[in-house]
């Protein structure tokens, strides 16, 4: 595990920021309204972020987007997958992310949370509507089904691909790590790159 609590701790706080947004400013200038499932406020552009938890099918279309972040100077790049339910009514939402540690930019490719290279990290959180419980991948070994994240196509503006793995319980306000996980099959996503 390459330092997993680093990793799990800058994707909570990217999905903590990304998650929180309730207003945001659409390509035509237009200001979004709070999301939902087909409205304004980044929904019914065709972006999402998909899965089954445990069986049950949610699709996330509240904001979605593939948030790429370089940190020039550290060698160091950060790919955040996030999308919500409707951030004005539900804390739902999930982050799958890759930080490259290497500076190359996200490719197409396989990237999984067991690889034991040091040229990148996987981790993901999803937060089932708590503000002290979320579920969080690429933190618990051995994991029942490590996180692995396919980046199908990538253009200038767009991101496709498919992700699954078991995320583990996790109590946010006393740091405490449970063995009870979700398993995150059949995911998907279709992100604006921003």
């Amino acid at each position: 595990m390459k330092n997993s609590f680093t990793l799990f701790a800058a994707f909570f706080l990217a999905f903590a920021i990304t998650s929180c947004q309730k207003e945001i400013t659409l390509d035509d200038g237009t200001t979004g309204g709070t999301g939902g499932t087909g409205g304004t406020g980044g929904t019914g552009s065709g972006y999402y972020i998909k899965f089954k938890k445990d069986g049950t099918q949610k699709t996330f279309t509240s904001y979605p987007m593939a948030k790429i972040i370089s940190f020039q100077g550290a060698g160091f790049t950060s790919l955040a997958l996030t999308a919500g339910v409707n951030p004005s009514t539900t804390l739902e939402g999930i982050n799958v992310g890759i930080n490259f540690f290497n500076g190359t930019a996200p490719q197409t490719g396989t990237y999984s949370e067991d690889d034991s290279s040091l040229d990148y990290g996987v981790a993901g959180v999803y937060n089932p509507n708590s503000t002290t419980i979320v579920y969080a991948a690429g933190i618990y070994t051995p994991s029942a089904k490590p996180l692995v994240v396919k980046i199908l196509t990538k253009t200038a503006t767009e991101m496709t691909g498919t992700f699954e793995g078991a995320f583990y319980k996790q109590d946010v306000s006393t740091a405490t790590f449970y063995s009870e996980y979700y398993m995150l099959t059949e995911g998907e996503f279709r992100l604006k790159i921003q």
